[in-house]
């Protein structure tokens, strides 16, 4: 049972000691402070003191004659070791540090315990820096530099490091969706290493651990100077950072967009990208055909900034790319982009509406229309008087001139239009007006 949690060792103790006394019922006492019973690996147990002064290893057991061995690599090159013998208990001292010790006893299964001086590889900082960081990765170095705390399995002498658990804090931002912002966040993590010259804060997944703004990192530890009451801290100088966080949005200004997603010219569209400034200070939007292979290295628009209008008038697919630098050119993250799909061009007229007879049920004149980029609309009497004019295919004409009702009757209309797949759509035609006549809201027709 490896325990890598230090901050929940204290609860698994009591249960890794009855499993001790159980198995192979040794005690470890000595040196200052209580000794830790760091890992068990069966049929390990490894043991931290902190210094050698007074530490014994006393074993139980229903037999009165024990054996006592040592090993420096593994259990088949062992050597004896005398005992202090006290009924079904021996005890044996002078212990040294690196070497495995154990019982054999016919009948039992083998445990060992392996002691580690604790006092030989304490963690003393003296400084802390950055080795290197990345657009996803920050590797932090102490120094002096402490050595690895070893051990040998008994049964084939392999060699394991004690892993160091180190807690290090500093500062970064966070993103709130709702809001549109960073907001400043105190970071605090666990890292691990068997050494603390190579310590990594990285990216996993989505969660972002890189810090997003200038910092220091602040390194306490580890948990086994904890435990003795040793435990450290050091912090580092001003880090400056290179990663990025992007985040974007957009804004339909004026659309019609289809059931499947398409949309009908001209459409104009809010871009708006969020990063975690002034780290992030170059921004660069690129807008190019999707299906050209080099639309990224030459797109049809560029522009720089946070945030763009631009108005989509012809028919395609586009894609829309963001591209954010950090200010020293380090990191670059292009992840944001959009797809936007503009249908091909169509204009159709109604024959008849029914002015202020069946409110909001065909009572206006109104087109049926979609990427038309270029429209104008003229409706006349039969005399040629011009009733009505438009340049917005989406406006609709309520069948009034001068605020009063137009007598029933044939209209005459004249459309010139431009879809956005370049193909003019010239319409010709008449328009009936359908309504009983009431003097009262009539105008004359000449």
């Amino acid at each position: 049972m490896r325990r890598k949690n230090v901050r929940r060792l204290g609860g698994v103790l009591c249960f890794l000691f009855v499993m001790m006394t159980i198995h192979a019922q040794y005690t470890v006492s000595g040196g200052q402070g209580t000794p830790l019973l760091a890992i068990t690996e069966k049929p390990l147990q490894v043991y931290l003191v902190n210094g050698m002064e007074n530490v014994s290893i006393s074993y139980t057991s229903t037999s009165s004659s024990h054996q006592w061995y040592r090993y420096k690599t593994k259990a088949l090159e062992r050597e004896p070791v005398t005992c202090e013998q006290n009924g079904t208990t021996s005890v044996i001292r002078n212990i040294e540090d690196g070497y495995g010790y154990y019982v054999e006893e016919p009948g039992m299964n083998g445990w060992y315990v392996w002691i580690i001086d604790y006092s030989k590889y304490i963690f003393n900082p003296q400084s802390l820096t950055v080795k290197y960081g990345d657009c996803s990765s920050v590797r932090l170095t102490v120094s002096p530099a402490v050595a690895s705390m070893s051990y040998h399995l008994p049964a084939n002498g392999l060699t394991r490091n004690l892993t160091r658990q180190f807690d290090v804090s500093y500062q970064t931002l966070k993103w709130m969706e709702d809001s549109k912002q960073f907001v400043p966040e105190t970071k605090q993590m666990t890292i691990e290493g068997a050494t603390a010259d190579n310590l990594l804060i990285q990216d996993k997944g989505s969660e972002r651990n890189v810090p997003l703004c200038d910092t220091e990192f602040t390194l306490t530890g580890d948990q086994f100077a904890r435990h003795f009451g040793l435990e450290k801290s050091i912090t580092s100088d001003i880090y400056t950072a290179v990663a990025i966080d992007v985040h974007a949005d957009t804004t339909l200004i004026a659309d019609q967009v289809a059931e499947d997603g398409r949309m009908s010219a001209p459409v104009e569209v809010h871009f708006a990208a969020y990063a975690n400034e002034p780290v992030a200070s170059m921004f660069i939007w690129k807008i190019y055909r999707s299906a050209d292979e080099n639309g990224p290295e030459n797109p049809l628009v560029r522009f720089p900034g946070e945030e763009v209008d631009y108005t989509f008038r012809e028919f395609g697919k586009f894609t829309v790319e963001l591209e954010v630098s950090d200010r020293s050119g380090v990191c670059t993250d292009n992840s944001v982009s959009y797809e936007l799909d503009i249908m091909e061009s169509g204009l159709e007229v109604p024959n008849a509406f029914s002015p202020g007879t069946t409110p909001g049920i065909n009572d206006e004149f109104r087109v049926s229309y979609k990427s038309i980029v270029n429209y104008k609309c003229w409706i006349f009497n039969r005399w040629g008087v011009e009733m009505y004019h438009s340049t917005n295919p989406a406006e609709g004409w309520d069948g009034k001139k001068g605020g009063k009702y137009v007598p029933p009757g044939v209209y005459f209309y004249i459309i010139e239009a431009k879809g956005s797949d370049g193909y003019k759509h010239n319409k010709k035609g008449s328009i009936n007006i359908l309504r009983p006549k009431t003097i009262d809201d009539e105008i004359i027709e000449k």
